[in-house]
């Protein structure tokens, strides 16, 4: 206060006790501000409220800290419900509990939701072309589409589905070209409808309808049509093989004849004996053949293995007349393999006609044999081969020998480290070494480089197997090869089966197993009835052909629809 006329200032007055009562006029003294716990999203914030602030001021401090508009803003964890335009905000910050938070539910401007650019495609709106278009696409691994059974056509569809891994059959198939409507037969059109099979088990995952097929197959073998009881019959795989074979061997030609003899003949050179005079002169004769035969045995004298079956089907015995005795007599006719198709058809002859029986009441049928025979997953054909093709076969198993020797060399060196494998291995000449004479065969039969050589070794690759105790009912599958083991990833060759319209992935270790073994013993479980098998050749460069080239061309239709 400012002192006036020189007089002193008055004495300053004791404070009274008890409360301070505010006097009118006076200013108020600064006000306590409450602070709440605010959660968005996954950010917090620590919002000061001034006293006696609005729900509408308190709304609009919120926007300016997380950009979500007052009338989007919602609120959550205050005493009483949502919190309201209209409520007293301060007797609501007053209730809340010490510590406690409140949710804030909004969206900040610029993050609302937009229309997508393009249109949104459900997969079940997808067509089964459209879906394995976009699947190949992306690489992504999915079962091959199966075929339906149109009425015990199970024989047909597993001898399709094996067909058609065969890589280069396919191929043929897919390129050819039906003569005009004026000129085609039943073998074009046949053929034609086997293109149109192999181009939609391609481009769809979902089971087909070979309807056409099936007609035309019917109409060109019409043994495949016959019925009983009001369905059509069951027929033999087997013969559905032999029949397509015979018409794709008319239409798909080639300058060397035609494709199915390029990839399935083989020839079989023979020797017909006198067992009963040996002055008799045996006769020799070569013959194609484009299915080797595997015998079972008998009761007495079973075969056990593929190997022994297929020896046993290139020795019979036969009566026939002989000139030199001027009458029937026995004799034995022995065979060889005088050559190696690219692809090899093995039959197991599993099926026995069985003649009718009065005294039992029983009629003549087909007989199944379920007596196993073990097979693995390559066959070695040397043996049954002729001499002269063993001296061919000999030059690339010493070949395929030393590539299998070097490449363990290598992979062990790198597992011990070394950088240069091949410096220990080779060791440097000495002047004084030896000269090592080797005989004129060997000499003779030495390869030029990049000469390619056969080995003897087939592969398998696909199976027609059968489940059933005749040869008139049962049903068919058939089994694919789709990747081979590498030990590493895969420790088991993986397959897809094929039952109709469905396919599904199989181990080689379940394919024969306890529960399914596809080598025989069982007569209600599948058993391997036509083996297919892929040749293994050598490449003087040091390239095993016939199986890493050709597993992934083999695993072209199973990867992705084909």
């Amino acid at each position: 206060l400012k002192q006036s006329c020189g007089r002193a200032p008055p004495a300053a007055r004791p404070l009274p006790a008890g409360p301070i009562r505010e006097e009118p006029g006076r200013p108020r003294p600064a006000v306590e501000m409450a602070q709440i716990k605010l959660k968005w999203g996954k950010e917090e914030f620590d919002v000061t409220i001034e006293d006696g602030s609005t729900v509408e001021v308190f709304k609009t401090q919120v926007w300016t800290l997380t950009q979500v508009p007052v009338d989007r803003q919602k609120y959550l964890g205050f005493p009483g419900g949502m919190l309201k335009d209209s409520d007293d905000l301060m007797a609501k910050v007053a209730k809340l509990k010490a510590g406690a938070k409140v949710t804030l539910v909004g969206t900040a401007e610029g993050g609302e939701l937009k229309a997508p650019v393009e249109k949104t495609v459900f997969e079940e709106d997808l067509t089964p072309e459209e879906k394995a278009k976009i699947l190949k696409e992306k690489k992504i691994e999915i079962l091959p589409a199966g075929i339906k059974n149109l009425g015990n056509t199970c024989y047909m569809n597993s001898t399709l589905q094996c067909l058609n891994h065969v890589t280069d059959l396919r191929l043929a198939i897919e390129n050819y070209a039906p003569p005009p409507a004026d000129t085609r037969d039943i073998d074009s059109v046949l053929t034609s409808q086997f293109k149109t099979v192999t181009q939609q088990l391609k481009q769809t995952t979902d089971s087909i309808v070979p309807l056409q097929f099936v007609m035309a197959l019917r109409q060109r073998f019409p043994r495949f049509a016959e019925m009983q009881n009001g369905g059509y019959m069951q027929q033999d795989a087997d013969e559905c093989l032999r029949g397509l074979l015979t018409v794709l061997s008319g239409t798909l030609t080639t300058d060397s004849g035609n494709k199915v003899d390029d990839l399935f003949s083989f020839q079989l050179n023979s020797t017909l004996k006198c067992l009963e005079c040996d002055e008799e002169k045996p006769q020799e004769s070569v013959e194609a053949q484009r299915v080797l035969l595997c015998h079972l045995g008998t009761q007495t004298e079973p075969v056990s293995h593929i190997h022994q079956g297929v020896t046993l089907s290139l020795k019979e015995h036969i009566e026939k007349n002989s000139p030199t005795l001027g009458r029937n007599a026995q004799y034995e006719k022995t065979s060889s393999l005088g050559s190696l198709p690219p692809y090899l058809l093995v039959q197991f002859a599993r099926f026995g006609f069985k003649g009718a029986n009065d005294w039992a009441g029983t009629s003549a049928s087909k007989v199944k044999l379920i007596r196993k025979c073990a097979f693995s997953h390559t066959f070695d054909v040397f043996d049954c081969a002729s001499d002269e093709l063993k001296k061919k076969l000999s030059v690339g198993r010493l070949k395929k020998k030393e590539q299998e020797d070097a490449q363990l060399e290598r992979e062990r060196a790198e597992r011990l480290g070394k950088k240069n494998p091949s410096s220990s291995s080779s060791a440097k000449p000495e002047e004084d070494k030896d000269v090592e004479m080797k005989p004129v065969e060997d000499t003779e039969m030495k390869a030029a480089p990049g000469e390619e050589h056969d080995t003897g070794y087939y592969e398998l690759i696909a199976i027609v197997s059968h489940k059933g105790r005749t040869a008139d009912g049962g049903h068919y599958v058939g089994w694919v090869k789709h990747k081979k083991a590498d030990g590493k990833d895969l420790k088991e060759d993986q397959w897809i089966l094929f039952d109709d319209e469905t396919a599904s992935f199989e181990a080689w270790n379940n394919m024969v197993g306890l529960a399914t073994d596809l080598q025989g013993g069982k007569a209600d479980t599948q058993i391997a009835y036509i083996n297919i098998y892929r040749k293994v050749t050598v490449k003087d460069e040091g390239q095993v052909l016939g199986t890493a080239e050709a597993e992934k061309k083999d695993e072209a239709p199973a990867a992705a629809a084909s």
